[in-house]
């Protein structure tokens, strides 16, 4: 029983008091009295309890079947064994497995080796090869760029000489011309003067010649008057000669100063001509550096672009060719891994071996149960419930099951949402861990279930309530009297009842039977 009594008060309830006085003996009880026990309802959480006949089995049961056939040579556990997780429980013949293996294991290693030479030295010679090229192109184009910088400055350099020279070429021009004309006029003034002198000095000749003929016929008394013209006539000669010479040195002289204006005259043209070439083949070495560095910008876009699609396309390409050579090779390898681990059958979990059907030298069969393993150190109890009892339980709710006057605690980890075709009823399994040996598996066992609550409420004890035609009431102590109070019940179990109204949690309420419970005693 759940209710929870206060202390016994005997309480002398009476119908009338007698007076007492100070000091004086106490009077002895008035008849119609009478002596009850009460206690204050409870509040708290009421449950029902329902009984249902449940099915014992082990949580975890496995059949451990072969995923290949072949002949055992080996077992290792028998009925009754315990085995743990991962345990080999037997082994099948693998040769042609091992034979499997090495095969996708050699062909694996043959694409490896492809791969390597394709993906290795030759990619990494073939970029190396690549990037260089790429980095000579640059550096001819950065080149080119100094040298068409250093040929343009040079330009420039000539374009300045050049002007110089023009400046010069008008100043010596002008002196050309002053000394042509120093020049021109100095031979009209003495180119007569020196035709006359020569025509002088001609016959100035002549009459020497003409006397020195003359002093060899002549005869003695005439060879000196002939000597003495002679004389006079060399003398003019002389003269005459000397004159000429002075007017001949005086026009070579002018003319030697035009021959020196023309001769820097046309060695600033010289000078000039020298520049004209000079410029134009800079311009012409500047125009083919130029028409080079196209041709080096296209080789260079052409040399990037095959790497980007070299490096972006064509190597992303072989590789994944290369992987999925791989990675077949390397499946193949799996799949003979997977038929090698058929072979050796272990356990799934821990647990007992219940039952065995192969044995060495037998022929083990795909998909045949070879063990079957049971964990019991956790067991489901199965038990069908209606639907009003289905909807009030919960998954984690706990029940109690009961074999042979033993209760075990469990704990409800499915609900069933379908129900039986035959039974209608709903499927409901709760685990109960630590059973061991003493819940066998197939066992039926008593389960008991809260299917009813009520929270919150006002109970008390079901022997405090009585009912009369339908109605119930209880005895409740007011003020020294009994008074017979109505009251609604709600949920009732075998011990104890919920008090829907009529009462209060300071209700003191009679909790023991008398044949005197009177309303007013």
């Amino acid at each position: 029983m759940n209710s929870k009594k206060l202390a016994a008060v005997g309480l002398a309830v009476t119908l009338s008091v007698s007076a007492v006085a100070c000091n004086s003996t106490e009077e002895p009880e008035e008849a119609g009295a009478v002596a009850v026990e009460v206690q204050t309802p409870r509040t708290g959480e009421l449950t029902v309890d329902t009984v249902y006949i449940g099915t014992v089995a082990p949580q975890e049961q496995v059949y451990v079947s072969p995923k290949t056939s072949g002949t055992v040579t080996e077992t290792f556990f028998e009925v009754g064994d315990t085995v743990q997780e991962g345990d080999v429980l037997f082994k099948i013949d693998d040769e042609a497995a091992q034979l499997q293996m090495a095969n996708a294991r050699a062909t694996y290693e043959s694409a490896q080796a492809g791969v390597t030479a394709q993906n290795g030295g030759a990619r990494d010679l073939q970029n190396y090869q690549t990037e260089e090229q790429i980095r000579q192109l640059k550096d001819s184009l950065w080149k080119t760029d100094d040298q068409i910088d250093e040929m343009e400055d040079n330009l420039g350099d000539l374009r300045d000489a050049g002007g110089a020279l023009a400046t010069a070429k008008e100043q010596a021009q002008a002196g050309v011309e002053q000394a042509m004309a120093a020049y021109n006029a100095k031979e009209q003034e003495l180119g007569p003067q020196i035709d006359q002198k020569r025509g002088e000095l001609n016959a100035a000749q002549d009459t020497v010649s003409e006397l020195k003929r003359q002093i060899e016929k002549a005869e003695e008394e005439q060879i000196e008057i002939l000597q003495a013209e002679l004389a006079a006539a060399e003398s003019s000669v002389n003269v005459i000669s000397g004159e000429l010479r002075q007017m001949s040195e005086e026009l070579a002289g002018s003319k030697a100063l035009k021959d020196q204006a023309q001769a820097g005259l046309d060695q600033i043209n010289a000078q000039l001509y020298s520049i004209d070439a000079s410029k134009t083949q800079l311009k012409s070495g500047i125009d083919q550096i130029e028409s080079s560095q196209d041709t080096i910008r296209d080789n260079l876009n052409m040399a990037e672009q095959a790497y980007s699609i070299t490096q972006s396309e064509i190597y992303p390409q072989t590789d994944a060719v290369s992987a999925a050579q791989l990675g077949s090779a390397a499946i193949a390898i799996d799949s003979a891994q997977m038929q090698l681990d058929f072979c050796t059958v272990t356990s799934p979990i821990s647990g007992i071996v219940e039952s065995v059907s192969v044995e060495k030298n037998g022929m083990a069969a795909a998909g045949n149960p070879a063990y079957i393993i049971s964990n019991k150190e956790s067991m489901t109890v199965t038990f069908h419930v209606a639907e009003r009892a289905k909807n009030a339980l919960s998954t984690g709710d706990h029940v109690t099951v009961e074999r042979e006057g033993t209760e075990y605690d469990g704990i409800i980890t499915e609900i069933g949402t379908m129900t039986n075709p035959q039974t209608r009823l709903f499927q409901v399994k709760a685990t109960v861990a630590g059973a061991g040996a003493s819940l066998p598996n197939g066992v039926s066992v008593k389960v008991y279930a809260t299917t009813e609550k009520d929270a919150g409420k006002l109970i008390l004890p079901y022997d405090s309530i009585y009912f009369s035609a339908g109605d119930a009431y209880v005895y409740c102590v007011e003020n020294g009297q009994i008074k017979k109070t109505e009251v609604t019940v709600g949920l009732m179990s075998d011990t104890e009842a919920v008090i829907e109204e009529g009462l209060n949690a300071d209700s003191q309420v009679v909790s023991n039977w008398s044949s005197k419970l009177r309303n007013g005693v």
